[in-house]
């Protein structure tokens, strides 16, 4: 048997500070989001990164019960990342605020945001709050 094709599509582009992750999928579940993070944070691992901007680009969401249990996910292996989430088309933008939120309670250096320019400021603060 032959493994499934992947069913996302994955840019990085590499700053000074930061690692920008761009995903586009036209279907996202759990197993793929834990595929894709998974190269992320290996990424940001190679490449040393402590920062890391995550942009959804496009308005593939998984089911509400599956973006819980990816958060708790991110939030166990995020290992101090700062993440700025990036939403730009603004699909969903209450129910992804509502997740970063949530892992931020638990404990994850997190941020939502519709705009690159106030995510990217976000990402950048020295002295984050």
């Amino acid at each position: 048997m032959e493994p499934s094709p992947r069913s996302y599509a994955l840019e990085f582009e590499e700053h000074p500070e930061y690692l920008h992750a761009r995903i586009n999928a036209s279907f996202l579940d759990r197993a793929g989001a834990m595929t894709y993070l998974s190269e992320i944070f290996l990424e940001c691992a190679k490449l040393r990164k402590k920062r890391l901007m995550l942009e959804r680009t496009n308005p593939c969401m998984m089911e509400r019960d599956e973006l819980y249990s990816t958060m708790d996910f991110i939030v166990s292996m995020e290992a101090g990342t700062r993440i700025a989430f990036l939403n730009s088309h603004g699909t969903a933008a209450e129910t992804l605020s509502h997740i970063v939120d949530y892992g931020a309670e638990r404990g994850g250096g997190f941020g939502y945001f519709q705009e690159f320019q106030e995510a990217e400021d976000w990402l950048l603060q020295r002295n984050p709050t």
